[in-house]
C-alpha cells in the first residue's frame, strides 16, 4: 500500500479536528487566558437606580461577575469541528453559531439598543428595568478560535499521534 494513502487514511480516521473544539471551549472557560484575556464585561460595574416599594434603590446588572461567552452555555455547547482530507494534508474547520463570528472579531451597533438589566427583562417582562444605548454599543473582540504557539504544538502532537509517530 502507498505510504501517503495509508497516512491520509490514519489522519481521516482520527478525530484531530476535535482538538479545535477542546481548545476553544477551554479558551472560553478561562476567559481567553492563553491569548491575553478577554475584556471584562461592562455589566461588572453597571448599576441602575430603580423604584421599589416607593423608594429608590441601586441594583447591579444581572450578569455581574459573569464569564463572557460562557454564561448561557449556548455558544460553548454548539461548537463543532470537522476535518477534510486534502491533496497534501488535512483541513480543520471549527464551526459554531453565527453570533460566534461577531464575538470573534468584535462589533458595533448603531443603536438604539435596549439592554435588559434583570433576568425579567431578558424574558421580556413588562416594566422590567432596562437601559437604552441611543448611540449603540461596542462589543470588544473575544476570540474563540486562536492559534497561539501552545495550541499549534498541541495540534501537531495530536496529528503526529494519529499518524503513528512516537
Amino acid at each position: 500500500m502507498d505510504l501517503r494513502v495509508e497516512l491520509m487514511r490514519r489522519l481521516a480516521a482520527s478525530n484531530v479536528a476535535r482538538i479545535l473544539v477542546k481548545q476553544s471551549q477551554r479558551r472560553i472557560r478561562e476567559r481567553g487566558r492563553d491569548i491575553g484575556g478577554y475584556a471584562a464585561l461592562w455589566a461588572d460595574t453597571a448599576k441602575m437606580k430603580v423604584k421599589r416599594r416607593g423608594r429608590t434603590v441601586e441594583i447591579d446588572h444581572y450578569r455581574k461577575g459573569g464569564v463572557p461567552l460562557y454564561d448561557t452555555g449556548e455558544l460553548f455547547r454548539s461548537l463543532t469541528a470537522e476535518q477534510q482530507p486534502m491533496r497534501d494534508g488535512v483541513r480543520l474547520t471549527l464551526r459554531g453559531p453565527l453570533h460566534a463570528m461577531f464575538h470573534q472579531h468584535g462589533f458595533k451597533t448603531s443603536g438604539p439598543n435596549r439592554i435588559p438589566f434583570t433576568r425579567a427583562g431578558v424574558r421580556g417582562d413588562r416594566g422590567a428595568p432596562a437601559l437604552y444605548a441611543k448611540r449603540g454599543v461596542t462589543v470588544p473582540a473575544r476570540p474563540i478560535f486562536a492559534m497561539p504557539s501552545e495550541a499549534r504544538r498541541e495540534v501537531a502532537r495530536t496529528i503526529a499521534r494519529a499518524l503513528g509517530a512516537r
